[in-house]
């Protein structure tokens, strides 16, 4: 829709928009990322998106308002059904957003979808989607969403606030910052004073100074001005979303599973047990799945793991050296015994590990792909990495380097914690690959599998 027929039906209504509205609602880009301040009228925008293409619908389109579960579209379901009534447009709407189905001239449909349940995001192909608060969608979800606009080339709208600055989020608001990009996706910042009704001085509104000077600039940043701020020290810097997580990371049958485990030990700091699946495809390393649990013993992570599908296929497995002399019962004998894996095993330094797992992030120079890939389904291990909020409790846990009140790294030892998933990792990649110091060729295990 041109601009000034956007603006004019708009006004038909009582309504206007205001500059940062505008730059975003007319982007060329097929995707757009919009990351919100507090009551910058996100939710408000994501409704706006879908009348400023209403004229490019056809009799039968479908639109799809997606959020983390079905409550979370309220907001935008509701614009909707107010502005469509206003416009005469409106055929019939639910009640309910659980599942929710606005009905437009000329059977153009508006459904509620839930990210969590996945069937509810099949079988049907939107020209449109605007994912609510789409920063609490998890990876996979994205993949998902992005995949369903493929056949009829539709458009993404999605809004949100960031948290934490970890994930998949924040990670494609830096990547599409430039534009053009492969992926026709633009992102932006909507920061809360560009809400003249809620700050009519805007940046310098009384109120917004006042709250600048309360808190911390991170917290400004994302929860006001709309930008990130990731979390500082991070161990593995190189690491990003959306060079190294891919949907299409999938266990390949027939071809030989690497375990790599870290037990886990500590009772004080709830460590993670964390068991990384691991394929070697290519030269390629593929983290395509994980068991990532709290509190369970050995049995019990082999036993989860023994239900996967990819257990027929395991052959090798590499584990902490600790795990050859903790306990009566170590974790070395019982993965032999019970699991039926024999898992290798040498001592590693903290620093010529964080190295080896450095060059695996770092692109190769001739084809200029990660050496290492990761499923979003791997989300224990992409916590730690700042990939992702923490599986347990949905906060941010990172490893990251020790610093002071205000974030500067002190020394060269990173904190032992929320690190199980990569040293799990790491003592792979040693062990099969030796350190980065060294030119020597891979030293694949034998059978370990017996």
């Amino acid at each position: 829709m041109l601009i000034e027929d956007r603006k004019l039906l708009l006004e038909n209504i009582g309504i206007s928009t205001w500059k940062e509205q505008d730059d975003i609602l007319d982007h060329e880009a097929r995707i757009k990322l919009v990351a919100g301040g507090e009551r910058a009228g996100k939710s408000f925008l994501g409704a706006l998106y879908v009348i400023a293409h209403v004229d490019e619908y056809n009799a039968g389109d479908i639109i799809w308002l997606v959020a983390r579960d079905y409550e979370r579209t309220r907001a935008e379901f509701t614009y909707l059904v107010d502005m469509f009534t206003k416009l005469g447009f409106l055929i019939k709407a639910s009640k309910r957003v659980d599942p929710g189905e606005i009905e437009i001239v000329n059977g153009i449909k508006i459904k509620t979808k839930s990210a969590q349940d996945h069937r509810s995001l099949a079988m049907e192909a939107p020209v449109g989607i605007v994912a609510c608060e789409a920063s609490q969608i998890d990876h996979e979800g994205f993949l998902r969403l992005r995949g369903r606009i493929a056949e009829k080339r539709g458009w993404l709208f999605l809004e949100g606030t960031f948290e934490g600055s970890v994930g998949w989020y924040p990670s494609m608001w830096e990547a599409w910052q430039p534009y053009p990009n492969n992926e026709q996706a633009k992102s932006f910042s909507l920061p809360s004073w560009s809400n003249r009704l809620v700050y009519p001085g805007g940046r310098y509104d009384d109120e917004m100074v006042a709250l600048e000077n309360l808190h911390s600039d991170d917290w400004f940043a994302e929860r006001m001005a709309g930008k990130p701020a990731p979390p500082r020290g991070l161990v593995h810097n190189m690491f990003r979303n959306e060079i190294h997580v891919r949907g299409d990371v999938e266990y390949v049958p027939g071809e030989p599973v690497h375990l790599w485990v870290d037990p886990g030990y500590s009772q004080v700091t709830k460590s993670a047990y964390a068991v990384e699946a691991v394929q070697i495809i290519d030269q390629q390393i593929r983290v395509f799945d994980e068991v990532f649990e709290r509190e369970m013993t050995t049995e019990d992570i082999i036993e989860i793991a023994s239900t996967r599908p990819w257990w027929r296929d395991v052959q090798y497995g590499v584990i902490d050296i600790a795990a050859k002399s903790i306990g009566e019962t170590r974790p070395f004998d019982v993965w032999l015994q019970t699991g039926g894996v024999h898992m290798m095993s040498e001592k590693v330094g903290v620093m010529d590990g964080i190295e080896r797992f450095n060059t695996f992030l770092k692109p190769d120079p001739i084809t200029n792909m990660p050496k290492m890939l990761f499923s979003p389904r791997a989300n224990g291990v992409l916590s730690e990495l700042g990939g992702s909020p923490n599986p347990f409790d949905g906060q941010v846990h990172v490893y990251k380097w020790a610093t002071d009140r205000e974030g500067n790294v002190v020394g060269r030892t990173p904190r032992d914690a929320f690190n199980h998933g990569i040293k799990a990792i790491t003592y792979g990649l040693v062990h099969n690959y030796g350190y980065s110091r060294s030119e020597a060729a891979k030293r694949v295990i034998s059978i370990k599998r017996w």
